[in-house]
């Protein structure tokens, strides 16, 4: 039972709740020239209804006010701020001026709030590999090695260091330098090698190349934050006529929540009669039981 008015009681306030005005941000009451005035001020979000701020007439203070007038100013906001935007392109080069041909000088920013002019900071250019191949290339060296009484391998050394890289012997070529007459027969006398000496050197080369900068600038808010009502509700000296006539108004306006706050509360009283009577049946049925036990427990003795 105490779960249930609990419920019903909180169905009439969400139902009051729904019929509540906005509450004003000022209230001036005033008689300005004779005129008696009150003045009501709300500050309501750009995109809501102000119809719902209008009341009914009411009565304050012996008077009975009416709506009059209603005046209306946006208030318009303006912010700005330093804003940095990072801006991605790729190449195939490690080349600067390609580089410069697809960055910008300006660019605008817009992410539907903020606008602005933002403009490259040289700076903050940045580029580096997207991605590397395996590849390798051949780094070589040729040596003679003259003077030689004949053509014989052991002279030629099987390595040499270029650069503090190692080459293995590749190739030998033999040339005669020199001869001698040996009958009416020239023959070689003396030789030099010519030793071509190679090594295949691996490296890791870039696939393409990625360059971000950042552009920079001042970026600005412009538009309608809110706005701002102000209601004029004009009064009148009201009697005891009017108090009656502003009682049945308010009855006649509110009717439905009434009807159904009445009719809740109908049913959490009938509930509260019907336990109660509940209750007291089940009681005088079990002292009924009681009584006839006993007169049965004399009539066997």
């Amino acid at each position: 039972m105490k779960k249930a008015i609990l419920c019903v009681l909180l169905t009439l306030s969400m139902s009051v709740s729904a019929f509540a005005l906005e509450v004003p941000t000022d209230t001036v009451v005033q008689n300005l020239n004779g005129s008696q005035q009150v003045i009501k001020t709300f500050t309501l979000p750009a995109d809501q209804d102000p119809q719902g701020l209008i009341e009914q007439p009411f009565e304050l203070e012996g008077y009975l006010y009416t709506f009059t007038d209603i005046v209306k100013t946006e208030n318009a906001v303006e912010k700005s701020r330093p804003h940095t935007e990072i801006i991605t392109v790729e190449t195939d080069k490690n080349d600067l001026a390609l580089i410069l041909q697809q960055l910008k000088p300006t660019v605008e920013y817009d992410d539907g709030v903020f606008r602005g002019t933002l403009a490259l900071d040289h700076t903050t250019i940045n580029t580096e590999a997207s991605g590397y191949v395996p590849k390798s290339y051949t780094v070589s060296e040729v040596k003679t090695i003259g003077q030689l009484d004949r053509n014989d391998m052991s002279y030629v050394p099987s390595a040499t260091v270029k650069n503090g890289r190692t080459l293995s012997l590749a190739d030998v070529e033999w040339q005669v330098t020199g001869t001698d007459l040996v009958g009416e027969t020239l023959v070689p006398s003396s030789y030099q090698a010519v030793a071509t000496y190679s090594a295949r050197v691996p490296y890791q080369a870039a696939t393409g190349y990625i360059t971000t900068a950042e552009y920079t600038g001042e970026i600005t808010r412009e538009g309608v934050e809110s706005i701002t009502y102000v209601l004029t509700y004009l009064g009148t000296k009201v009697g005891i006529a009017h108090v009656l006539s502003n009682v049945g108004g308010f009855f006649a306006a509110n009717w439905p929540v009434l009807v159904v706050g009445a009719a809740m509360g109908a049913a959490v009283i009938f509930g509260i009669v019907y336990a109660s009577y509940v209750h007291r049946q089940r009681a005088a049925r079990a002292e009924a039981d009681n009584d006839g036990a006993s007169f049965s427990e004399e009539e066997t003795e």
